[in-house]
């Protein structure tokens, strides 16, 4: 039953650390990319412009324009916080997996203590003779 357990654990710390891998590679190439998008190509859809009234739609469109430099400088330094995400997938995977072998110690204490719990006491027999 005990392997049984660990073999769970096991498991669950390999899909655990395939998700962190690929949840870092992910962010690591979001983030290298992100230098390169076309912030002169935001605006607001030609669909709402239609749908909301004029002065809103106006009101709108001059506030992308007014935030177009800030977004192009957030998106300038995304590239320099890729190098940020390995640490950070580390120390996610290491936070898991001491959370998953945590957990495992745990059951396997009380898979242990029930299991003790199960077995009847043995009695003490005199041999007549």
């Amino acid at each position: 039953m005990a392997l049984l357990l660990w073999s769970v654990v096991g498991v669950l710390m390999a899909v655990w650390s395939a998700l962190v891998w690929l949840g870092q590679w992910l962010l690591t190439v979001l983030l290298g990319g992100a230098g390169h998008l076309p912030v002169k190509d935001l605006a607001l859809p030609e669909a709402w412009t239609r749908w909301l009234p004029q002065g809103v739609s106006e009101s709108i469109t001059q506030g992308i324009e007014a935030a177009q430099p800030w977004f192009q400088t957030v998106l300038d330094t995304m590239p320099a916080l890729a190098g940020g995400v390995t640490v950070l997938a580390w120390i996610t995977w290491a936070v898991g997996v001491a959370l998953l072998l945590l957990a495992g110690g745990a059951s396997h204490a009380a898979l242990r203590w029930w299991q003790r719990s199960q077995v009847p006491p043995v009695r003490a027999t005199l041999i007549t003779s």
